[in-house]
């Protein structure tokens, strides 16, 4: 029940050893085309796997290569594409490395990856130096792990200043171009084998690339992780000018050659001309292939395998045949002295039965010799499968329910459980490991209570009847349980019968009157849950190894309710909180950093307003405003004294908006630090804001402040801006007028965006006037920046009668604390407080001071996940 990126340009900027280093200062793009107005900006995290590729799609980067990735990088608009006589200027604080994506279907070119492009109307690119690197990068359109389309990498080495990039001068409209800057590689890069990859031989040529600036090479490499990566033992092999390495030979590293199925390590420092400047290197690796078979398909332990399977493995290291055994029984197989011989990789076992496990071993001989194989198995098609917790999960809660899958042949299921693990695979109906049967459609089972720290092992028989093979003996599957008692760890609700709001009681309460389940609001500002979400809690932001954590929002301040906010679950399962030895509460909690937007006046007339957030742009907005009501026509005149450089797109300047959700209808005029004086509107609620940079004139791209602003409405619904040096002497914007429809009453005011999240943008204005039916005193807020106001944290925990033990977080601002953080508590500070702790009936999360009925507080959204019970850590 619920209750409640044809151009594609990417700027990436990485410096070795640094992350995410600015070496691109600022973007600018100039064109005719006002088809595609949308301005560069700066994206939020660094680039990745799955990466936005345009403000106005919704494409995403795929197979970047590895030396870019976590690279910054800038999106801009998939609809400059069409743009022949596109410019977009690169400004570069420092020495860098440029890069040009160009679509590999350039031209009319066939397009795919390793394909040349045909860049003749390109002829810029070869014309100020780029070299094609031979590398390519992919776009995925859908976002559905499918590449639809590769990019040819060129590069130019690059100085501080400004560096300017065309467009494709035949305007071949179904084809991309990005671009990318790189800083300077000083450590070493590119190793040969590849890192974590095979050697085919008993011995090795190591290679790599030199860094930027080295002059010789430190070489570190060893059989041994930590000798190499800490530079002891024997390790370290010397300092050299080339940039290869043997090992494996007479006179080298492992004279009598390197050990098949054993990982090699190895290092590379690059050393500069002065001989003390040093730049470590990653360390890297490689395996020699085993003299084993190894890699079986299907894996070991594949489950539901198809009955027509063929068996492949790769051949072990000098291998020229292989002996292939193969059985229903283990011992069988493991007993076998030499099996079927085979010249290839593959072995056809015949055709197998439904739900019955197979085992197998592949001996390699190379003559003389033979080398005995691993026994592999596994389970067709129609046995049970699907263990939960999986087979070989640790930190397995010691409460957890046992589920798994019917296999098609089931009827009913037998189950076994056991503490070891041949009792459990030999064990009949008459054994104790015999926990009895379950019927179709009931394939769960509860343990009990298990021990902390402890293997268990289960197998679940197939059952039929009307079957002469039946029951089908399923594998042995095992889990251990963890070190602690699981309170909550939020992974089992869902939007069926488990929604969060039914266990954990908040102030909305759930279901309706009278209606079983019903539970009734507790009164307090506390609402947990999120409905638009599959599972009805969190899914993104969750604590490491979990996929759901409780949303919590509180409201200190909301009409008809407590003063304070707390969500309370009653405990089932876990209720004594002495049993082996357990000490501490553990809770892991995220919250939101504070507000930086203010808005103040002093001296009078003059108007102080700082803000963080992302930008007003794309389809949602982050920024302060401070804004008063307009009804019908009217317009705002401000003059901006001063907008700190936060970013060259930070924004300072007059709004007229629609509504105060971030995705409002829009139209605005800023000042900003490095883009002049700018006009921009979103068109029509949650799309992609617009801009004027397809006419942006060159008179206005140079203002900064001190200067004044000023946008209209008119009757129509025309909205136009116009700046001036004076405030008496208007200049109207090149993209005048734009026509959006709103509603009659709207926000008018102040706008103010710092352009970057880590950074508090102070702006000045002065001169603030307004025409029209303009009502209201001055307001401000946050538009679309998720923020918390602090308030005090506290758990509180009860037994069935008596009042509860109450401990607050020494963190008065916790709720502000934006990373996950442990807050471990001794179960002695609930003894003292009168609590039996060998029968705890509930806990209670809150925010402000319990009880408070009064005293208006504040409100946010807290994150909770993984409540536990410890022993002493």
């Amino acid at each position: 029940m619920c209750r409640r990126l044809m151009y594609l340009i990417l700027l990436m900027v990485l410096f070795a050893g640094v992350a995410n280093a600015q070496f691109i200062t600022s973007v600018a793009h100039r064109n005719t085309d006002t088809d595609a107005p949308e301005d560069p900006q700066i994206a939020p995290d660094p680039l990745a796997e799955n990466s936005v590729t345009f403000v106005d799609r919704t494409h995403v980067y795929a197979d970047i290569p590895e030396f870019i990735i976590g690279a910054q990088y800038v999106i801009l608009a998939n609809d400059n594409k069409n743009m022949s006589a596109y410019e977009l200027d690169l400004t570069f604080g420092m020495k860098a490395t440029l890069y040009v994506f160009v679509d590999n279907r350039m031209g009319g070119a066939a397009g795919g990856k390793g394909v040349n492009p045909n860049i003749d109307g390109m002829g810029w690119l070869t014309d100020m130096g780029f070299v094609d690197t031979g590398e390519d990068i992919g776009i995925d359109e859908s976002f559905d792990g499918d590449i639809d389309q590769y990019f040819s990498i060129f590069s130019l080495a690059v100085d501080v200043g400004t560096v300017t990039i065309h467009g494709n001068t035949e305007g071949h409209g179904g084809n991309m171009l990005g671009v990318a800057a790189l800083g300077p590689k000083y450590s070493a890069y590119y190793p040969v084998p590849e890192d974590g990859g095979m050697n085919p031989a008993t011995w090795v040529s190591l290679a790599w690339t030199a860094g930027d600036t080295a002059a010789t090479h430190d070489v570190y490499f060893s059989d041994n992780f930590d000798d190499v990566n800490d530079g002891t033992g024997d390790a370290y092999r010397g300092n050299q000018t080339n940039t290869d390495f043997l090992a494996g030979f007479t006179d080298f590293p492992f004279p009598d050659g390197l050990v098949p199925g054993a990982t090699y390590y190895w290092r590379i420092d690059e050393i500069e001309a002065d001989g003390t400047t040093l730049y470590r290197g990653n360390v890297w690796s490689f395996t020699v292939p085993p003299k084993t078979a190894y890699a079986p398909i299907p894996a070991d332990g594949a489950e539901l395998v198809d009955l027509d399977v063929r068996l492949t493995w790769t051949p072990g290291f000098g291998a020229k045949i292989h002996y292939v055994s193969f059985g229903e029984n283990f011992d069988d197989v493991n007993n076998a002295v030499q099996g079927t011989s085979s010249g290839t990789a593959s072995f056809n076992p015949g055709p197998l039965q439904l739900a019955k496990t197979y085992y197998w071993r592949v001996d390699e001989f190379e003559g003389p010799l033979t080398h005995r194989g691993e026994v592999w198995s596994f389970t067709t098609e129609g046995a049970v499968s699907g263990p939960n917790p999986a087979n070989g999960a640790v930190n397995v809660s010691p409460t957890q329910i046992l589920t798994w899958d019917a296999g098609a042949v089931a009827a009913s299921h037998e189950v076994y459980f056991g503490m070891d693990a041949d009792a459990v695979k030999n064990a009949t109906k008459g054994s104790p490991e015999y926990k009895g049967p379950k019927a179709l459609g009931e394939e769960s089972y509860d343990p009990g209570k298990l021990m902390l720290n402890t293997a268990y092992y289960w197998r679940i028989d197939e059952v039929n009847g009307t079957n002469p093979d039946s029951p089908w003996a399923g594998n042995v599957w095992s889990f251990t349980t963890g070190d602690f008692f699981v309170i909550d760890d939020f992974e089992a609700y869902n939007a069926d019968d488990n929604q969060i709001w039914f266990a954990w009681h908040d102030g909305l309460g759930a279901g309706v009157p009278g209606v079983e389940p019903y539970v009734p609001g507790n009164g307090t500002g506390a609402a947990v849950g999120d409905e638009t979400t599959a599972s009805y809690t969190e899914e993104t932001i969750v604590h490491s190894g979990g996929s759901q954590s409780m949303p919590y929002s509180y409201d200190n301040n909301k009409q008809g309710f407590a003063r304070y906010s707390e969500a309370e679950l009653t405990l089932s399962a876990v209720r004594d909180w002495t049993a082996e030895g357990v000490a501490e509460l553990s809770i892991w909690f995220r919250g939101n950093p504070a507000s930086v937007g203010s808005f103040i006046e002093g001296p009078v007339g003059t108007y102080t307003m700082t803000s963080t957030g992302a930008d007003i742009w794309n389809a949602a907005d982050q920024f302060h405003y401070a804004f008063k009501t307009l009804t019908g026509v009217g317009s705002i005149v401000a003059k901006v004294l001063s907008v700190d450089n936060t970013d060259p797109w930070a924004k300072a300047g007059v709004m007229i908006r629609e509504t105060l959700g971030a995705g409002s209808k829009f139209a605005a005029v800023y000042i900003t630090p490095g883009n002049g004086c700018r006009f921009q509107a979103r068109s029509d609620t949650e799309i992609a804001a617009t801009s004027d940079s397809g006419v942006v004139t060159t008179e206005q791209t140079a203002i900064v402040a001190p200067y004044w602003v000023k946008l209209e409405r008119d009757f129509a619904g025309n909205f136009r801006g116009f700046y001036s040096a004076n405030g008496s002497t208007w200049t109207p914007m090149a993209w005048n007028p734009q026509n959006i429809s709103m509603s009659s009453t709207v926000y008018i005011g102040l706008a103010v965006t710092s352009h970057n999240n880590n950074a508090v943008c102070q702006v000045q204005f002065s001169n603030v006037t307004t025409t029209g039916n303009v009502t209201g005193q001055w307001m401000n807020q946050d538009i679309g920046i998720v923020s918390n106001d602090a308030e005090p944290l506290y758990v509180a925990v009860s037994n069935s009668t008596g009042n509860p033990a109450v401990v607050i977080h020494n963190d008065a601002a916790a709720a502000n604390i934006n990373v996950w953080t442990e807050w471990v508590i001794p179960l002695s500070a609930f003894a003292d407080q009168g609590i039996n702790l060998a029968n705890v009936d509930r806990i209670a999360i809150g925010l402000g001071t319990r009880g408070n009925v009064t005293t208006s507080g504040g409100k946010g959204k807290m994150y909770i996940d993984d409540i536990r019970l410890y022993r002493s850590r």
